[in-house]
């Protein structure tokens, strides 16, 4: 719970700068870009989160790691201040706060579908865009595959579950004749 309150408080920090600075757009591209390149090099990442290596050693390493990935001097600030105050460790959680906070703010709603089968890209376009006639925001779906759902449609979207799948239904159907109704 900690982690995700730090990450929070640090994401809205960094996108009231990108606000005023017009600036949303790119230091997202940014963060994208430097957690992706990290997630591929996981020895970089561990020795930013070490509390065994001191400030002074964790941003040498950051210079080289920024001196690749060039990012906007703002976001460059930020990562050095997560690491002056011993936070980069929490990364992942901020970037993830971030998209968050820049989703809600251009109306965008992330979510994920699963189906039992493959979805063609015009099927999943019709999902979203019918999504987006309930939800009143542009709708992106990350699409999922699980046989064991037998069939139908599983999206989750936030906090938001709908559930039509056929191993879902004949629970139901199970659990009202056990019941005996």
């Amino acid at each position: 719970m900690r982690a995700l309150t730090t990450a929070l408080k640090y994401a809205k920090g960094l996108f009231i700068v990108g606000k005023e600075l017009n600036k949303v757009k790119t230091f997202e591209e940014d963060l994208l870009r430097l957690r992706e390149g990290l997630s591929t090099s996981p020895e970089v990442l561990r020795a930013l989160e070490s509390p065994i290596y001191p400030p002074e050693v964790k941003m040498e390493i950051l210079r080289e790691v920024l001196s690749y990935f060039k990012v906007d001097p703002e976001v460059e600030r930020f990562l050095q201040l997560l690491v002056e105050r011993r936070r980069i460790q929490y990364l992942k959680e901020i970037v993830e706060m971030y998209q968050s906070l820049l989703d809600e703010e251009f109306g965008i709603a992330r979510g994920e579908v699963v189906t039992a089968y493959e979805l063609s890209e015009e099927e999943k376009k019709s999902l979203e865009e019918a999504l987006k006639e309930v939800l009143k925001k542009e709708v992106y779906l990350k699409a999922k595959v699980d046989p064991s759902i037998l069939g139908g449609v599983k999206v989750k979207i936030g906090d938001y579950i709908w559930d039509g799948t056929l191993k879902t239904q004949l629970e139901k159907f199970k659990e009202i004749i056990k019941r005996g109704v």
